[in-house]
């Protein structure tokens, strides 16, 4: 790996994957583990579920790819679970359409991942402004929180800023305002804190674009919100004319016990970026945007496109991964298990004072925050060496994320965190 491969976020000890079966994987060596990541938020439904490879066959002897941005494509399925359904990205970004809450009249963009959906989000944004304020001079504001994670390249790593590697290697483009994520249990209820963001808002109200937010932040630490305070924040962004737009690419589809995180709060986002578990193991991503903050609700046609996005394979199986989220209510049942889950950890917190917080907006994402790194990756790498294994990853500083499947059982829960606790007792004993 060292000789083939550039560097990215890979560690040593982390186990190379062979197979998988719905929650369960198998490394090369034959270990197997409970996997409590879904590859962070891809896997949804679980590893290779029979509907999803299904749909993959069907399409590819159908049609294995068609650029979509130049040549639209409809394919009929007769064998699938998408039998007598169309599979085009019209098809996927009418169901987007009408499952996500972004205000009507909205259009679809596709991209393929969650960063490029950010990038092209941008583009929206910056024709939305220039049609409302086309004698505007001064340079482009954008405003995103403190420990924010959109991406890693271009305008969405202009945006984040949850590690400091992330931007050793890059150049700002847009200028950023930043303010404190509205932390529940730190923010609670404190409209102080509130005044204090609107204010910095106001003093740059004519150059500012659009606020970008996850909902509950990802890799910045799993931080929850105080739902009260982040809805008056996006209100009073939306009374200053401002756009608001819903990081959902990790928190999309059923992960926080909703459909969508958002779904949480009162206001409604302007533009939704969604990704990871939207492709259902392909890459895909998806800008859901009001059509109406647009000159001629629309792009001008030629200023985004790419040869990726929206590919047959890849419509085929987000088609079937929405399908099987709807008819086996995956949302009811990471509401159901999340809750359980949530309980069964803090039972476990009482009993070792290396976990100094547990905490969770609702569904299977849920924050474990450890006395510190070490022992926060001590406890990781203890949890793998156990046979089974349990898989599980770090976020922000001191965090341990879990974020199991939506499809996994209290049966499931009951073995991962039976492996968590004897890695916990293992560590006690050092």
């Amino acid at each position: 790996m060292r000789e083939a491969l550039f560097s990215t976020t890979v560690e040593e000890y982390r186990p190379v994957l062979t197979n998988g079966n719905g929650v369960w994987c198998e490394d090369i060596d034959g270990n197997k583990f409970l996997d409590f990541t879904s590859q962070v938020g891809v896997t949804n439904i679980g590893f290779s579920p029979r509907a999803i490879t299904g749909a993959i066959a069907e399409q590819f002897s159908t049609l294995s790819f068609a650029i979509a941005n130049d040549f639209q494509f409809s394919c009929s399925h007769r064998y699938s679970m998408l039998a007598g359904q169309e599979v085009s990205p019209v098809a996927l970004a009418e169901e987007l359409k009408r499952i996500t809450p972004v205000p009507a009249p909205k259009k679809v963009l596709f991209e393929v991942s969650g960063a490029t959906a950010i990038n092209a989000s941008a583009k929206i944004c910056l024709e939305a402004r220039r049609g409302l304020k086309s004698d505007v001079i001064e340079p482009e504001l954008f405003c995103a929180f403190e420990k924010a994670f959109h991406g890693r390249h271009g305008f969405s790593l202009d945006i984040s800023n949850s590690k400091p590697i992330h931007k050793l290697l890059h150049e700002q483009g847009f200028d950023v305002l930043r303010i404190a994520f509205p932390r529940r249990n730190v923010f609670r209820g404190n409209y102080f804190w509130l005044n204090d963001a609107l204010s910095r808002l106001d003093t740059y109200k004519e150059r500012l674009n659009a606020v970008y937010a996850e909902i509950v932040q990802g890799e910045g630490g799993i931080v929850i919100p105080d739902i009260g305070v982040l809805d008056a924040l996006i209100k009073a962004v939306h009374n200053r004319g401002i756009l608001f737009i819903a990081d959902e690419i990790q928190t999309g589809f059923g992960r926080t016990g909703k459909l969508f995180a958002c779904d949480y709060l009162s206001e409604k986002p302007d533009i939704m970026i969604l990704s990871k578990s939207l492709g259902g193991g392909m890459p895909l991503g998806a800008v859901i945007a009001r059509s109406d903050i647009l000159p001629n609700g629309d792009l001008p046609q030629g200023t985004h496109s790419g040869t990726m996005p929206a590919c047959p394979m890849a419509v085929a199986t987000a088609l079937a991964n929405l399908k099987i989220l709807q008819d086996r209510d995956l949302v009811a049942n990471s509401a159901k298990m999340g809750a359980y889950m949530l309980e069964k950890l803090q039972e476990i917190k009482s009993k070792f004072n290396g976990i100094t917080m547990v905490d969770s907006l609702g569904g299977l994402m849920i924050c474990v925050e450890c006395i510190n790194v070490p022992y926060r990756d001590a406890l990781i790498m203890e949890s793998l060496r156990q046979r089974p294994g349990l898989l599980l990853i770090g976020a922000g500083e001191r965090v341990i994320r879990f974020m199991p499947p939506l499809v996994v059982t209290q049966y499931e829960i009951e073995q991962a965190l039976s492996i968590f606790e004897s890695a916990l007792n293992a560590l006690s004993h050092r």
